[in-house]
């Protein structure tokens, strides 16, 4: 669990309305770090809707049905076949974008940071040691977000 984080998005109030636009980059940003590691073709189109979404080329009315429709595509997700499974780090990384799609940023977050050192080998998601440099990479991301809506 990522403390830091947790306590940034509370201070800064994150889930409030008017930090939408923020917590949505931030959800994005989070889901670009395991988007590599998605699987299904359904799950990469909604990767693709979601940045169209931001960059204003898809209605709110397309972006609410993507917010449903992603939650059954991570849900229908099997695994990966393969022997190690490292693999298996895409259904982590489906999670990461339903929920980033679905304005969850804590949850966000942490599906990425799960997916991205299960990545590494299945040893290393117990060792909490692993993920004190995604951890970190998420602060860092979200407080230059912060910066940058407060510029404006």
């Amino acid at each position: 669990m990522n403390s830091e984080l947790r306590t940034l998005v509370d201070q800064v109030r994150l889930n409030a309305p008017e930090m939408e636009r923020t917590r949505y980059e931030f959800c994005f940003a989070c889901a670009s770090l395991v988007n590599h590691l998605l699987e299904l073709d359904e799950a990469l189109s909604a990767y693709q809707d979601f940045r169209l979404y931001l960059d204003g080329q898809l209605s709110q009315a397309e972006f609410e049905n993507l917010q449903k429709s992603i939650l059954s595509i991570a849900n229908k997700h099997q695994g990966s076949k393969s022997l190690d499974g490292t693999k298996h780090s895409a259904v982590s990384a489906t999670y990461a974008l339903a929920n980033a799609i679905n304005g969850h940023a804590v949850a966000a977050a942490e599906y990425a940071a799960y997916s991205r050192i299960y990545g590494y080998g299945g040893y290393a998601v117990g060792d909490l040691e692993s993920y004190q440099e995604e951890y970190a990479e998420q602060v860092k991301i979200l407080k230059s977000l912060i910066e940058k809506q407060e510029r404006k």
